[in-house]
């Protein structure tokens, strides 16, 4: 199961079509770890959803879980190690960006 997958599936049965609604769009992601972009109008929605979902196990042979571990509105502030480096200077010159242009 991909994260996406399971990200849309949490979506999905936890709020119905208004869950498949909610935007949200991969900053990085690594085996276990996922960081992600949430728009603020859909931010507590995605969170109830990922929070109290759990996946059957039907597509990979026992239940899975994920947990929200930050939450920021500024991805500067973002806990992030050595090797997250590259895409989080990324982020944050295309945050850069799309406030000089409003």
């Amino acid at each position: 199961m991909t994260w996406r997958q399971f990200l849309n599936e949490a979506l999905k049965k936890s709020h119905g079509l208004f869950g498949e609604g909610c935007e949200y769009y991969f900053l990085n992601q690594d085996m276990h770890l996922a960081y992600l972009k949430v728009f603020l109008k859909d931010a507590a929605l995605f969170s109830s959803a990922i929070a109290t979902f759990i996946s059957s196990d039907g597509l990979v042979g026992m239940p899975m879980v994920a947990l929200i571990l930050q939450s920021t509105n500024d991805a500067r502030q973002l806990q992030i190690t050595e090797d997250d480096l590259l895409w989080h200077g990324r982020v944050i010159d295309d945050e850069t960006e799309d406030d000089l242009k409003s």
